[in-house]
């Protein structure tokens, strides 16, 4: 965790879209992009704003994720369809889904061998080389974290998750457009900025040295604390809009510092039947719980944290998180999200081997993770 690498180019304005694709598929001399979106049919007006906004001279193909998301299944079919249409580039549309599949796919696409091969668990860190295809990430959503880390969350064939990383997986160009999100439906919207605003709080207390990864969690932590509801409330409030979109791309670009324990047991709980989880969710349950299992190492940042929020000295973090959890109308529970003890048993020990765990502010093992979750149930 001792490199520093910020990161790629951005672009952030509202109403940027257009002139940002134009400019940047030129530049990097993508004729036939393959466009991967993961909208349901409701935000169907945002594909085509997308396509429109193509120059003529390209030919584009466009795959539909479904409800698949980032499976390994997924990714094989949409890299047979990149080959087939002699596709030279990739463009992920949507949240997490989309741009965690387009790295996946890149993968396939320029590497030989099974995907096996280029698992983080199996070496493939080592094995993923400077050969992708160009890859333009266009968030749709405000806080999944996705559009400028350097990892993919794959679901396997065999029923489990795994991951790939390279710092080659990062997308080349990243286009933050807020006026994309304003369609966005209220859960939708609560969902994904609790994500937002916890990495942020995450990442600002890793252990890992990185003064700029800080600087930037700390401005997200408090764009998102002090933002989250009105854009819940107000979804055609641009302001909020683009607060929220700031605050996930802070912590977006922070991450790279390393999460902590509730990244790891979202993980962990994703990968034992929660599939279909919503991390959102999870987040807004088991934040509280995490930061006060945290206090003892991380104390020293809470400071901080509380003035970032605009909170009293004495203000308890995990009851301001509960109160903007009930504010936005998200679960307190997660029997409420279909999660069992079985799973949390199950889950516990992915959590402590999670690569998340190792930057946890306090040392965390399979009994802590179980003692966490089963409070929480």
């Amino acid at each position: 965790m001792s490199l520093i690498n910020y990161v790629t180019r951005i672009h952030f304005a509202d109403e940027v879209l257009e002139h940002a694709l134009d400019a940047e598929l030129e530049e990097m001399g993508v004729l036939s992009p393959l466009i991967l979106w993961d909208g349901a049919g409701a935000r169907k007006e945002l594909l085509q704003r997308l396509e429109l906004a193509l120059p003529r001279r390209l030919r584009p193909q466009t795959f539909h994720l479904g409800d698949a998301g980032a499976s390994e299944e997924t990714a094989l079919q949409a890299a047979a369809t990149y080959r087939d249409g002699g596709c030279d580039g990739l463009i992920a549309v949507g949240g997490a889904p989309a741009i965690h599949l387009s790295r996946v796919v890149g993968v396939c696409v320029s590497h030989p061998g099974p995907l096996q091969d280029y698992l983080d668990c199996h070496g493939g860190l080592a094995r993923i080389g400077n050969v992708l295809p160009p890859l333009i990430a266009v968030p749709t959503t405000a806080g999944s974290g996705s559009e400028a880390s350097d990892t993919a969350v794959v679901a396997l064939a065999d029923g489990g998750c795994a991951a790939l990383a390279s710092p080659y997986l990062v997308p080349r160009v990243i286009i933050c457009d807020p006026t994309l999100t304003l369609d966005m439906e209220e859960r939708a919207t609560a969902s994904t900025g609790m994500e937002a605003f916890a990495y942020c709080v995450e990442t600002f207390i890793g252990t890992a040295f990185n003064p700029p990864a800080d600087a930037l969690a700390g401005d997200g932590l408090r764009r998102a604390f002090l933002h989250l509801e009105q854009a819940v409330m107000e979804g055609q409030n641009l302001d909020a809009r683009r607060e929220m979109m700031s605050a996930a791309l802070n912590g977006s670009l922070a991450q790279q510092k390393g999460l902590g324990a509730l990244q790891a047991m979202s993980n962990a709980l994703v990968s034992c039947g929660g599939r279909q989880t919503d991390k959102g969710a999870l987040c807004a349950v088991l934040l509280p719980l995490a930061l006060e299992f945290n206090a003892p190492a991380a104390g020293e940042r809470y400071p901080e944290i509380r003035r970032q929020l605009v909170l009293s000295e004495t203000a308890d973090l995990g009851e301001a998180v509960v109160r903007l959890r009930e504010g936005i109308g998200l679960p307190s529970r997660l029997s409420e999200l279909g999660i069992d003890d079985a799973m949390i048993t199950k889950a516990a020990g992915f959590a402590a081997t999670d690569h998340a765990n190792r930057t946890n502010p306090r040392k965390a093992g399979p009994g802590d993770y179980l003692a966490i979750m089963r409070a929480a149930l």
